[in-house]
């Protein structure tokens, strides 16, 4: 009891003491409001300074401002008088200048058409509405010409609607209207039963597939697929039947129709690639720019031209030559044969032809690719399987980056370090090429001295290899030829082939009929239309398949009647045979019970080991060229070295054997490499290549003349042109705004000098 009385009166104490300290704060509190309340603490601020107002009167304030804005105006007066007359000038020379160009390009002569269309190329400093007034005074021709000059893209108008898009199922139908017009054709016929069934009508898919209003199903892109390599091979056709369905197509507005496709699959590059051939294949039909031009198409071609695959870009470059008509020096393609160089208008007609032909189940930008770094197994279904959806990146070398100086590994680059730091080397070191030939056969009397040192680089020429490490080439004839040789014309042939039938394209007319002979004559045709070789030497590749190709081209252009085919074959100069099966390949003889499990296409079957049809062809090549005396080409022959491994199979096999390769002619080597790699250099250093290299200087050195000695070395020497385009990017770079100005004012008064 007395702990709980000491705890209470302890509370109650603690309690008293709180209530007294509140009494006496709010007292506090209440006297210091009190006196606060009779003084005023005003008085304080006495001497501190306060703003004085002075009100005035708005007209008075109007009047000050309109003085103040007068005075500035006075300032600039004298600015104004020199700088405002000299920009108002500018702007109206500049339109002027592009206007008169413009009539210049369109009422001129051919020369003065060419150089207005070469200055109206180099303006891209006008506005946009200024682009699109000028495109609409712009006629098909001069706009053709523009599109080939690589200008801007502001010159042409787009399709009309471009920005809409129609349904999948509508483009489905306007495909079909297109085969229903070229259904004669049993090719159009078998297409339509394949792709949109007997009844005619556009199938439903299978099963339970769903599909969306916005979104077109698998099956849907089958079908456009499927149509669309139907229409690459209709308009493809030699002869009269290609150049009617190409006329039917353009006349019933075929090409709008494509263009409802090209909206619809702009990244898809399949779709793109079929869209651009079938659109080549249109251009070949003569005195068609109009309808291109205005369907809107040259618009959808000049982008093109800048896309980052190479065969869109190929592509376009083929086309746009077909449509130009005022270029002096311009050729027409026929289908399946692409122009990898030049890919625009040149000053003078090429010196040289350099024809590549692919073998079986290649391409042109399958075969002639750069060989990988890291090498992998390799495989026969190379150019289905390996690279499909694959992009082809192609960089022109017109800002050059800085580069890795080694070529093929770094082993060789740690080797000269090392030799170097213990003792200088001379002047007079080489490099041995990374594919050197295990064994070489030259002929004694041939040519083969023209290529110099066939197995060695010099040491300051294999350091100054600007070869990135990083960067592949896929097509290097197209990246490679032109840096070396300006001035030549570098042509790859397309075909389509297959190892069975069960793989063969749907086409009735294709399917069971790949002869060789046929094949060969088709090519021969439109050698002669795109102009091979009629007044300049050409330099014949060709790999496995390839090759026999360019014997029987050879051939039977040896055998025609016609002049201008026959000088293909009295034009040839060189003939480089990459793993060609003269002889036959004992892979394409199949056992009884396999050839009808895997029923080989006519292809495979042609390429029999000992075949009859392949041993006369042999012979007759031979005889053929005999008879041409002193200007029989040079042969030369690379054989793979190395058994080719079948990721199929894992099973190492020489597909084309030595005894196969030699063609008892001209000079013949041994490679370290397998088959597919034969075509594959690893860098321009490669044995390959520079023997390539000197078979282009041999036949320029001969269709020039020996004073174009010095001018071939000039080309074949590119890193001086790299170092001059590096000096100068570096120095524009530093020059003022003023004086860029200055150089287009330059440039437009050209003009008018």
């Amino acid at each position: 009891m007395q702990i709980e009385y000491k705890r209470v009166t302890k509370l109650f104490s603690g309690c008293g003491v709180a209530s007294l300290l509140g009494v006496l704060s709010y007292e506090a509190y209440r006297t210091y409001a009190a006196l606060t309340s009779l003084v005023d603490t005003r008085v304080l601020d006495i001497d501190r300074k306060r703003p004085d107002y002075i009100y005035i009167k708005h007209h008075i304030y109007r009047q000050s401002l309109r003085e103040q804005a007068a005075s500035e105006e006075n300032r600039h007066r004298l600015m104004t008088a020199i700088v405002q007359p000299f920009e108002k000038w500018w702007k109206a020379l500049k339109h002027s200048v592009a206007w008169r160009l413009l009539r210049i390009a369109q009422q001129g002569d051919q020369a003065e058409r060419l150089k207005a269309v070469q200055q109206l190329a180099q303006i891209d400093h006008l506005k946009d509405w200024d682009f699109q007034h000028l495109a609409q005074l712009c006629d098909y021709q001069t706009a053709i010409s523009l599109a080939r000059c690589h200008s801007d893209t502001r010159w042409f108008l787009p399709p009309r609607q471009y920005g809409v898009l129609l349904s999948m199922r509508e483009v489905l139908g306007e495909m079909k209207s297109l085969l229903e017009l070229l259904a004669p054709h049993k090719c159009a016929v078998y297409a339509l039963e394949q792709t949109f069934g007997s009844s005619g009508h556009i199938r439903e898919p299978d099963g339970d597939e769903v599909t969306y209003q916005m979104s077109p199903s698998r099956f849907e892109y089958d079908q456009l697929k499927q149509s669309l390599s139907a229409l690459v091979h209709l308009t493809g056709l030699m002869g009269e039947e290609g150049q009617e369905n190409c006329r039917r197509i353009i006349e019933s507005g075929g090409l709008l129709q494509l263009i409802e496709v090209e909206k619809l699959f702009q990244n898809d590059i399949d779709m793109k690639l079929l869209v651009s051939r079938v659109v080549a294949n249109l251009s070949a039909f003569e005195g068609r720019g109009y309808e291109f031009f205005a369907s809107g198409w040259l618009h959808i071609l000049a982008r093109w031209k800048r896309d980052v695959d190479m065969r869109i870009q190929v592509t376009a470059d083929l086309t746009l030559e077909n449509l130009d008509q005022d270029d002096p020096n311009g050729f027409r393609y026929a289908p399946k044969v692409y122009p990898l160089h030049p890919r625009g208008r040149q000053q003078a007609k090429p010196a040289v032809d350099v024809v590549f032909i692919h073998g079986l189940l290649g391409g042109v930008f399958v075969t002639w690719r750069q060989k990988d770094l890291k090498p992998q197994a390799a495989s026969l279904l190379e150019g289905i399987a390996s690279y499909e959806d694959e992009l082809l990146t192609f960089q022109e070398s017109t800002t050059p980056k800085r580069r890795d100086p080694s070529i093929s590994d770094t082993e060789t680059k740690e080797l000269i370090e090392a030799l170097q730091q213990e003792e200088p080397l001379g002047s007079d070191w080489s490099v041995v090429y990374p594919d050197v030939p295990l064994a070489g056969d030259e002929a004694p009397a041939g040519k083969s001295s023209s290529s110099g040192d066939a197995f060695s680089v010099s040491g300051e020429q294999w350091l100054q290899e600007p070869l990135d490490a990083g960067q592949r080439s896929f097509c290097w004839p197209m990246e490679w030829l032109p840096k070396d040789f300006p001035n030549i014309r570098v042509i790859g042939l397309n075909y389509d082939s297959s190892l069975s039938q069960w793989s063969a394209t749907g086409c009735p007319c294709e399917k069971y009929d790949g002869k060789l002979e046929k094949r060969a004559s088709e090519f021969l045709e439109k050698l002669a239309t795109s102009n091979v070789g009629q007044d300049r030497p050409i330099i014949w590749v060709g790999h496995s398949m390839g090759g026999l190709l360019v014997k029987s081209i050879m051939v039977q252009a040896l055998e025609s009647s016609d002049p201008r085919v026959r000088r293909i074959a009295e034009n040839s100069k060189v003939v480089m045979f990459l793993g060609t099966p003269h002889r036959g390949s004992s892979v394409a003889k199949l056992k009884q019970h396999t050839s009808a499990l895997v029923w080989p296409s006519t292809e495979v079957r042609e390429l029999e080991e000992n075949s009859t049809q392949l041993l006369h062809l042999n012979k007759t090549f031979l005889r053929a060229v005999d008879h041409l005396g002193p200007r029989k080409p040079e042969i030369i022959s690379l054989c793979e070295g190395r058994p080719t491994v079948l990721t199929s199979f894992k099973v190492p096999i020489h597909v084309v054997p030595e005894s196969s390769a030699r063609i008892d002619a001209g000079d013949f080597y041994l490679t370290s490499e397998d088959h597919l790699n034969l075509s594959k250099p690893i860098c321009r250093q490669s044995f390959l290549y520079q023997r390539l290299v000197g078979a282009i200087q041999a036949a320029i050195r001969e269709q020039q003349g020996p004073e174009m000695k010095e001018d071939i070395k000039s080309h074949v020497t590119p890193q001086a042109h790299v170092f001059t385009r590096r000096n100068t990017s570096g120095a524009s770079s530093a020059l003022s705004g003023l004086y860029t100005q200055l150089k287009q004012f330059e440039q437009l008064m050209n003009v008018f000098i």
